[in-house]
């Protein structure tokens, strides 16, 4: 089953929700999670239905940042387990061999000084169901110097704190394809700064 995370960047812009609506129709994710949608819950709810998925759990932004959205089709059957606006965790029964699952949208803070809590955070949650679990988004943070390219230094204990983090909840990167780096600053020649700051998450065996 196929799974999209996205860090949208706002979907007030008309362009942003035909390349959402493409890529649903191009990967036919069964569940798509969007962070930074920067849409109120009834302009966010009239965008999903252009994307086809008509059932989902939306968080607001606060003023004109943020937000959160899960949006899965109709032939899932998923219990909303928990949201804040750095999360939102489900948990997904197959309807054939009611095998369940959890699936966790994360979107880290974006402040350095609040990354404390957004391990904290993250351990919190690892402490609930004992269940097979994907956890994925955009966590605005790395794990070593070579998901990084330009810019200044990062700083060693933000890397070595998400490392620990992803080792508490028992987690394996799930690894890519595609582009290196899933962010990039925008500046110019030395300031120029690429990330990669999403990834995939997962507990490959339970206790």
């Amino acid at each position: 089953m196929n799974a999209l995370g996205w860090n949208c960047g706002g979907l007030g812009n008309p362009r942003l929700v035909r390349v959402l609506r493409e890529l649903v129709q191009r990967w036919k994710p069964k569940i798509v999670f969007l962070s930074e949608t920067n849409l109120k819950k009834n302009r966010m709810e009239k965008e999903k239905f252009k994307t086809g998925l008509l059932n989902g759990l939306i968080v607001s932004s606060v003023g004109r940042s943020g937000a959160l959205a899960m949006l899965w089709s109709r032939d899932l059957t998923v219990e909303v387990q928990g949201y804040s606006r750095n999360f939102i965790d489900v948990v997904v029964t197959n309807s054939e061999s009611e095998f369940k699952w959890r699936i966790t949208g994360f979107y880290g803070n974006s402040e350095t000084h609040c990354r404390k809590e957004t391990w904290d955070l993250l351990k919190s949650l690892s402490q609930k169901d004992q269940l097979h679990w994907l956890c994925f988004g955009d966590f605005n943070e790395i794990l070593s110097v070579e998901e990084k390219l330009g810019g200044p230094p990062r700083a060693q204990r933000q890397m070595d704190d998400f490392r620990e983090a992803i080792h508490h909840c028992k987690f394996k990167d799930l690894g890519y394809c595609g582009p290196d780096f899933t962010w990039c600053n925008m500046q110019e020649g030395d300031r120029r700064t690429y990330l990669r700051l999403d990834c995939a998450l997962a507990t490959l065996e339970m206790d």
